[in-house]
C-alpha cells in the first residue's frame, strides 16, 4: 500500500493537488465514520489509485467512483472491471450532475484541498440526494466549519455550513498518511445535512446577503460593515434596527451567531427600502 506507483507507474500530478492515502489507520477511520453498508449508493470524489475506491467497493451496494486525471481512469477501470457495482467516472465535481444518482447517496472523499471548499459548498447547496459526507480537509479549512462565534476560524463558511448540515470532527491526520506528504496537517469530518433549517428566516437569500456583506468587512463594526453594503441608508436607521434586533451596534460580525444573524435579516427586509437583488 505504501508505493502509490506501483499500481499506475504514474507521478502525482501538483496541479490536481494530488496527495495519495497510503495509511490502513486512516483508511479505517474514514470507514468507521462513513458507516458503509450493502445497502448504501456510495460517491467516492477523486478515486486517485483506489485506495479509498477498494475499500469502499467492498462494502457498498453501489460505488460511483469520480476522478478528474484522465491519465487515472484506465487503470482504475481496470482494476475493478471485475466489479460491476463500481461505475468509474471521469467527472470534475464542480460540474457533475449529482442529481443523476440514486435518491440517497453517501459521499467519501479525499478533497483536493485547492478545490474543497466549492466541492463541499455545491454538495450542500446543490446536492438534494445527500445523506452524509465524510471527507478529509486541510485542519485549518476543517476547523472553520465547526468554529465558534468571536474565533479566528469562524466566517461565512461556518455559518453556510450550520445552515445546511451539521458536523461532526473525527481525527487529525499526519502528513506522513500521505504519498506525496501534504505540508499541512488535515482533519477526517463527518457531515449531515438537516431535514430544515436550524432557524427561521424569511428570505433565505437574504440572510446570505447579510452575512456574506459582515465577513466581507470582517474588521468592522457590523454597522459600519452593514453600511457599506448599503450605502443608502441612514446609520441612525441601522442602529435602530441592530438595537431592535438586541444586537449592539459596535459589535463586529464575526461575534454574531446564526441566530442573531437572521434576527438582523429579518429586521432590514422588513424595514429597509431596499431591492433585495
Amino acid at each position: 500500500m505504501n508505493d502509490v506507483n506501483s499500481h499506475f507507474g504514474l507521478r502525482p500530478k501538483k496541479r490536481f493537488g494530488q496527495h495519495f492515502l497510503i495509511s490502513p489507520t486512516v483508511l479505517s477511520g474514514i470507514l468507521r465514520l462513513a458507516e458503509i453498508t450493502s445497502d448504501d449508493a456510495v460517491v467516492e470524489i477523486g478515486a486517485g489509485t483506489g485506495i479509498l475506491t477498494d475499500a469502499l467497493a467492498g462494502r457498498a451496494g453501489q460505488l460511483f467512483a469520480l476522478e478528474l486525471d484522465r491519465d487515472l481512469i484506465g487503470p482504475l477501470q481496470q482494476r475493478f472491471a471485475d466489479r460491476p457495482h463500481v461505475d468509474i467516472i471521469h467527472a470534475d465535481a464542480l460540474t457533475f450532475d449529482f442529481g443523476q444518482l440514486p435518491p440517497a447517496i453517501k459521499v467519501v472523499a479525499n478533497l483536493p484541498y485547492g478545490t474543497a471548499v466549492p466541492i463541499l459548498t455545491r454538495l450542500l447547496t446543490q446536492c438534494s440526494n445527500l445523506r452524509c459526507v465524510v471527507t478529509m480537509l486541510q485542519r485549518e479549512v476543517a476547523a472553520r466549519l465547526y468554529a465558534k462565534a468571536g474565533t479566528k476560524a469562524y466566517g461565512s463558511l461556518t455559518l453556510v455550513t450550520q445552515w445546511y448540515a451539521t458536523v461532526e470532527k473525527g481525527f487529525n491526520v499526519p502528513p506522513s498518511a500521505f504519498s506525496p506528504p501534504p505540508k499541512v496537517m488535515s482533519t477526517v469530518v463527518r457531515i449531515t445535512p438537516r431535514h430544515s433549517p436550524p432557524v427561521a428566516v424569511q428570505d433565505e437569500t437574504w440572510l446570505f446577503r447579510i452575512i456574506q456583506a459582515a465577513f466581507a468587512q470582517r474588521r468592522k463594526m457590523l454597522v459600519n460593515a452593514l453600511r457599506h453594503e448599503f450605502p443608502p441608508v441612514n446609520p441612525q436607521h441601522l442602529h435602530q434596527i441592530l438595537a431592535d434586533s438586541g444586537i449592539a451596534p459596535t459589535r463586529r460580525g464575526e461575534t454574531l451567531t446564526l441566530d442573531e444573524f437572521a434576527r438582523v435579516g429579518d429586521a432590514l427586509q422588513r424595514l429597509l427600502p431596499i431591492d433585495k437583488g
